[in-house]
Formats: C-alpha cells, structure tokens, sequence
C-alpha cells in the first residue's frame, strides 16, 4: 500500500485534501511561482558571470537566458516558458562546457535508505520549521517516517517504481530532500525537507515544480502533491498550482480545484464534493427556503447532518465513545457503506502455525455490536471501513503477536 492512498490512515482530518496535477499537461503556473522562485534560485546558482559568457559563446541561447540578464517580461510575452528546461538549467550535468558557474547544483534520485547526513537534515528541519523540541526528534523516528518503505524499488515499463529520496547538493552540501513514492500512474511527494539556511528560497514551490517536472520527463500520468491543508500557511503555496483536481475521500473521485470548492474550505473544516451536492439536493427538495436567511439557516442544519458530527480533536474523539463508523470521518466508510460492500463475517484472522480463521467461527462473534468500541466486531469494522473493501477481503489480521 502507498502512502499516496487515501485509506491507508485513520488519523482525523482538518481541511486537508490530496491535490494532483495532470502530468501530461505542462501546468499552468503563476508568475510568482516560476519567475520568483525558480528563476530567481537559477541566477543565483549559475551567476552573472556564466550567464554573460554563454550568452557571448552561444549567441543562440541568449533568449534562453535574456530572462536572467534584462528581466522576466521578454520572456513572459513570449510565452514559451518550458518547465523541464528551466527546472534542469542550473543543474551540473546540463551546464554549457568549460564555463564554471557560482555553484555546483546536483540533484540526484536514490534509495530511501537511511544515512546520518539525511538525518541531520531533517533534524534541522523539524527543529527551525516546525519548532520541535529535542525529546521529539530522533533517528529512529526517521527512519519510521521516512525511510525503508514496503514500497519495493523495481523499474517496469521505462519508469522507476517504489520509494525514493530525491537529494539537492550545493558543493557538495546536502541542503533539501524530497521524499518521493514512484507509482505506476504517479509522482507522489510524500515530504520535503531543507536546511534552514536556505529558507529565502522558497524551496517548497521549487521542489513542486521538480517533482512536475519529473512526471512529465518519465511519462506518468499524475503528479500528486501530498497532503494540502487550506488552514496552514506553509501549503498554499499548492493552490497556485492550475489546472489542479482534488480526491473526494468518500468517492474516489477527482474534482477540479475551482473558486466555488476554494470559498467551501474558508467555510467548512474539510470538503467533499459529494456530501456538498447531497446538501444542494436537499436545500432544493425541501419548501418554503428560498429566502437567503431561510436557505442558510436550513444549508447549515444539512451539513451538520452531512458532514457528521464535529468532536474538535482527535483526543475528544477518543473520549467520545463513539464508533469510528459512527463518526462521519473522511475516508472511512461509514456503517451503511460497509454493511453494503463489506461481509465481515467472512474477514480473516490467524493465530499463529499458519491457520487461518473467519471471523464467524468465532465463538463471541455474533454476540459483539459493530457500533460498540470495545467489541472485536467494530474493531474489525473499523479496520475495514479504513482499508476499504477490496483490501478487508484478502487482508488476514495476525492476532499471534
């Protein structure tokens, strides 16, 4: 299972969304994107000095570089702004011969393996951009959260598959790292991390625009973008990006990032598409709300019933002592749902000296509510509710351990 799924978690969620690209269409970047971040790390890494003199050497790539020298406006006009040539231009392997630029800029895709330079990168990381404190950084909490994934390496059909770390050297120094699941359709940018002194460079919108770049390069299909909470500063910058398109976590299906789903997420803690046009249907069957205050009032009692109801944090919703099917949770089906595509009954377990067991064999079975939190019923409806169907009919849980 990848990272990139959407059932593989059962964290609560607040506004977050998992965002993709079309990897086939160049995207549509704003100007304060690719101008001020990408440009802007090229210069620097390059120099003025190795611009001018490829610029004198090689007459025919002065357009290609006149954005560097006279400004980005030429360039802007011209509309020929081309994403892979740009994202690689600053890049060792791709500079002209014999003309050394300011920086030696390397970027290079290896295994996810641990190593103690990686880790001191992501210490400094969680530590000057997420202000963790010592106690809650470790390397073994690395290595779980970012390195050595089931995620098994192969290539098959001229692409590279499974997990990877995708390293930025600058003379020799490792200043940023993506953490990257290669799929069979997809780019999936699962973290990034960078050395705080290069925080001015907004490497967060130059590894997006990488990570694009590599989808386009190696022929998937989608660039997904990771995890994109509209609450937290640090991930609007993923809005930018067009055309764009959003998992609705009940469906599975794709809908398109446009200002009616962007004025949603001021307004709820998270969005589904799906739940919002079941709001519309019964805003439109009901009499008499038509009126704007009339229409509000009654759209707000819908989405409370919709949408579940809100427990403020994961914590409150422990103590809640409600079952997670009960709680409306985006990404989990709901008990209707799972009665529908599930046959819990027929779900498999082992203890151990390789037998295999349904669960209607056992002797408690029957007796146990799949709305009561404490009975092996729901705790088995809570796992298949989370993994989905497809996955609860193979799956056998080991209670040997």
């Amino acid at each position: 299972m990848s990272r990139a799924l959407p059932r593989a978690h059962g964290q609560r969620m607040e506004e977050i969304w998992k965002p993709a690209l079309p990897a086939r269409r160049q995207p549509e970047l704003l100007s304060t994107l690719y101008d001020k971040a990408l440009h802007r790390w090229n210069r620097y890494v390059l120099g003025e000095s190795y611009i001018k003199e490829v610029n004198r050497r090689h007459p025919k790539s002065k357009e290609y570089f006149s954005f560097l020298t006279a400004g980005v406006e030429k360039k802007r006009q011209s509309n020929t702004f081309d994403l892979v040539a740009t994202v690689h231009e600053s890049e060792q392997t791709y500079l002209k011969p014999n003309i050394q630029p300011d920086h030696r800029f390397e970027v290079t895709l290896e295994p996810d393996e641990f190593t103690e330079e990686k880790y001191q990168l992501f210490e400094n990381y969680q530590r000057h951009v997420h202000h963790e404190g010592a106690n809650d950084i470790s390397r073994g909490g690395f290595k779980r959260f970012l390195c050595a994934t089931p995620l098994h390496r192969h290539d098959f059909d001229g692409k590279k598959l499974g997990s990877f770390h995708q390293m930025y050297r600058l003379d020799g120094r490792l200043i940023a790292m993506s953490v990257l699941d290669l799929l069979p359709h997809a780019v999936s940018g699962v973290y990034f991390i960078y050395h705080s002194d290069f925080e001015p460079w907004s490497f967060g919108k130059l590894s997006a625009l990488r990570e694009a770049a590599l989808a386009i390069e190696q022929g998937y299909d989608l660039y997904y973008m990771g995890y994109f909470i509209w609450s937290c500063k640090k991930m609007r910058y993923k809005g930018d990006y067009k055309p764009q398109t959003v998992l609705d976590y009940d469906t599975l299906e794709w809908d398109v990032m446009d200002e009616n789903m962007r004025q949603l997420m001021d307004k709820r803690k998270w969005v589904s598409m799906s739940r919002e046009r079941k709001i519309q249907a019964s805003l439109q069957a009901r009499p008499g709300s038509e009126t704007e205050g009339c229409q509000d009032v009654n759209e707000e009692k819908i989405a409370a019933d919709v949408y579940g109801v809100e427990l403020g944090n994961p914590v409150i919703a422990m103590n809640a002592g409600l079952s997670l099917l009960e709680m409306k949770m985006p990404g989990v089906m709901g008990l209707e749902q799972l009665e529908e595509e599930v046959d819990l009954d027929e779900m498999k377990i082992t203890l151990g000296r390789g037998t295999v067991h349904e669960m209607q064999d056992l002797a408690s079975w029957s007796s146990g509510s799949i709305t009561d939190p404490t009975s092996l019923k729901s705790l088995m409806g809570e796992l298949a509710a989370c993994i989905g169907p497809n996955l609860a009919r193979d799956v056998v849980v080991d209670l040997s351990r």
